[in-house]
């Protein structure tokens, strides 16, 4: 026993024994929260995962963490996960004791662990934090059971934090009893260290996406802008990090396009791995419909790299046009190719863009959450 408080840390998104670079924002907000609390992670994962993964591979999981399996029906009555999510905790019978148990529970995901955690509290008068990442709130608030069922949660939680001023704005708008915070996510600075050479050192643009490929992520008008980049005789390069449902699509249209030579699809990379490409890109690309703060925009800025994004939610909160980053006026392929253009039209500093966010530090993300969780009521 190490004497610190304990911590219950209910997530489906967090690292996975077999998925280390799944949701790895949690996996370090649960690293830095570890020198203050006592942690347990609590994560719940589809039902045929876990019996795939964790009964027939054999996985190994950390004796501080319980990965249990939910039993639900993919995209079937979604309105009825917190239900089956709370059926899940009791038949698996560990969740259930460590939830009653805990006295401080973070429920990272509104729908369905923040709603099911809320109950819990009813139960066992814990301290409980919802924190809510984005799209938790910004899609599934416009469905009327969801809304309501999160509302309740909501109103039940001793705080409801949000990644962004614009994400709180958005909670406050759906549920305005609710108790609300705004607790940014952070950047290591140590691992994600400033580059070591200046931006467009060699007459060809080179461009980083990081992200899952789906159609939100923008990444089909990106491969567009790709196209007309070409077209334009401009040497470029765009190096491609993720995985997703449109990586055959992806790979179609890069041969299609004739971009063999201009797009390197590289597939998912650690998170502790992702420093050389930072480094070695002119820019990081996110052209997305909707986000929170994407850590990976704070990882690129803290190496000193601008950013090229949609101004989209919180964003703008961290980004500056011209400044540390540009933004995409248009969401088609001619704007992204207009923004990249702005782009090298601009000197960039690497010191300054660093730091531009440099209060965004996991030290500070777990010290505003231990402040909110020790707060006398």
């Amino acid at each position: 026993m190490t004497g610190k408080p304990s911590l219950l840390f209910f997530t489906n998104l967090h690292p996975l024994p077999w998925q280390p670079t799944r949701a790895t924002y949690n996996g370090e907000e649960t690293k830095f929260l570890s020198e203050h609390y006592e942690i347990k992670k609590l994560i719940p994962v589809p039902w045929f995962v876990w019996l795939k993964k964790i009964v027939l591979n054999k996985h190994r999981v950390p004796d501080n963490t319980c990965i249990f399996p939910f039993l639900y029906v993919p995209k079937v009555l979604t309105s009825l996960h917190p239900l089956m999510m709370l059926i899940s905790v009791i038949v698996s019978v560990k969740p259930l004791m460590w939830l009653v148990k805990a006295d401080r529970v973070i429920a990272s995901w509104s729908y369905a662990e923040g709603v099911t955690a809320a109950f819990f509290k009813k139960v066992s008068k814990g301290k409980l934090i919802i924190e809510t990442l984005g799209s938790d709130v910004n899609a599934l608030m416009e469905k009327p059971f969801h809304r309501a069922q999160m509302r309740w949660a909501f109103n039940n939680a001793d705080v409801v934090t949000g990644k962004s001023i614009a994400l709180v704005k958005a909670i406050a708008n759906h549920a305005p009893k609710t108790n609300t915070s705004v607790v940014y996510n952070g950047v290591d600075f140590n691992t994600f260290s400033l580059r070591p050479h200046p931006i467009f050192r060699e007459q060809q643009i080179r461009l980083l996406f990081i992200g899952s490929l789906i159609k939100t992520k923008g990444i089909e008008e990106l491969i567009g802008a790709m196209a007309l980049m070409k077209t334009n005789v401009t040497s470029i390069v765009l190096d491609i990090i993720g995985d997703g449902e449109l990586i055959q699509k992806v790979r179609n249209e890069v041969k299609v396009n004739k971009l063999n030579e201009n797009i390197n699809i590289l597939g998912s990379v650690a998170h502790d791995q992702l420093l050389p490409y930072l480094h070695n890109a002119d820019a990081l690309i996110l052209p997305s419909y909707r986000e929170g703060v994407p850590n990976v925009v704070m990882e690129s800025l803290a190496t000193g790299t601008p950013v090229i994004v949609t101004k989209v939610g919180g964003i703008p909160e961290v980004v500056t046009d011209c400044s540390n980053g540009v933004f995409i006026d248009d969401l088609n392929s001619q704007g992204i190719v207009e923004a990249i253009y702005k782009l090298t039209q601009r000197h960039w500093n690497p010191e300054f863009i660093r730091s531009s966010i440099s209060q965004f530090t996991w030290s500070n993300t777990a010290d505003q959450i231990r402040g909110l969780l020790e707060k006398n009521d």
